[in-house]
């Protein structure tokens, strides 16, 4: 039950899946049928899921899940939906549904704008074309970081537009990235670039053609086919007794430290004892997910992982 699947290992954690910006024109109701449409990507690592069947009411009735919105900067609208909703929306259609934990991305873009001029776009780039690739990333979800300016960019610039590009993929680690995004792009027209892109992650690799904005589309259907969880329907209660707790705020931290759980959907007291407190949890997705979960937030320590029984770190 309890053996853990694929998992990112340099993971950020995404504060809300279910807020985002989209542009605004004064029509709420398109505006909240965009963000849902975001949100569903977002939340599945598939393009098309706003289009499916049993997604598509989301997308038409939005405006039922907004919870909040405000004008932002930029003739932006903030938007936040009901996020259990959108999950069971999801789990009953079938499709994996992908939490907050994400995997972090390193991109290597080299660019070609025409008469000999070739650039690889750094972390201190200003360029439009960054930042296109940085706005479709958040969109979906996705953290990216880039080279440092320090780094020897004339020569990842070459091994990018080379054949070999071993020693780009291998620099994952240097930047605490799980995967490697590499795109060659060459300027089409005014503005426009057609981009080669290559990813490799452990489990995910692959390759597309198109924009830039294909390259983190790419990365974030590979990883949510990797990252995603499947079963995400199934609903247990499982009970979780932490040792050590001694005071009333030890009670509530590790109150707070289940509740905040990316699979847990609620908390309640199922019994104390002298030297601690067991809770029920009820859990969205895998059974193992529970203690996946209690593991990377690490403020539990296991004590016997098998009875799901941890201790309160001081």
């Amino acid at each position: 039950m309890l053996a853990a699947p694929w998992l990112p290992a340099h993971a950020e954690i995404l504060d809300d899946l279910y807020s985002v910006s989209v542009p605004y024109t004064g029509d709420n109701e398109a505006a909240f049928r965009q963000a849902m449409r975001d949100v569903l990507v977002r939340v599945t690592g598939r393009g098309d899921a706003p289009e499916l069947e049993n997604l598509a009411p989301l997308v038409a009735g939005a405006s039922r899940y907004v919870k909040s919105f405000r004008r932002a900067p930029g003739g932006m609208l903030a938007v936040s939906f009901d996020g259990p909703a959108i999950e069971d929306a999801v789990d009953a259609s079938g499709l994996a549904f992908w939490d907050n934990q994400r995997p972090v991305t390193l991109v290597w873009l080299a660019l070609d704008r025409g008469g000999d001029r070739r650039a690889l776009v750094s972390s201190s780039d200003t360029s439009a074309e960054k930042s296109r690739v940085d706005a479709d990333a958040e969109r979906r979800g996705l953290p990216l970081v880039w080279p440092d300016a320090g780094d020897d960019l004339v020569r990842a610039m070459q091994e990018a537009w080379s054949g070999n590009q071993d020693a780009l993929r291998d620099s994952a680690r240097r930047y605490g990235a799980d995967g490697v995004l590499i795109g060659r792009a060459r300027l089409s027209a005014p503005g426009r670039f057609d981009v080669n892109w290559t990813f490799s992650s452990p489990g995910a690799d692959g390759s597309a053609s198109g924009d830039l904005e294909a390259g983190p589309a790419l990365a974030a259907e590979r990883y949510a086919g990797v990252y995603a969880a499947r079963g995400a329907a199934q609903r247990t209660d499982q009970v979780v007794t932490v040792t050590g707790i001694a005071s009333l705020e030890g009670y509530a931290s590790a109150m707070r430290t289940l509740a905040k759980l990316p699979p847990v959907r609620g908390v309640a007291v199922d019994e104390v004892t002298p030297d601690g407190v067991s809770f029920r949890v009820h859990v969205r997705g895998d059974p193992g997910s529970l203690h996946q979960a209690i593991q990377r937030d690490g403020r539990l320590q296991a004590v016997d992982s098998g009875r799901l029984i941890y201790a309160l770190q001081p």
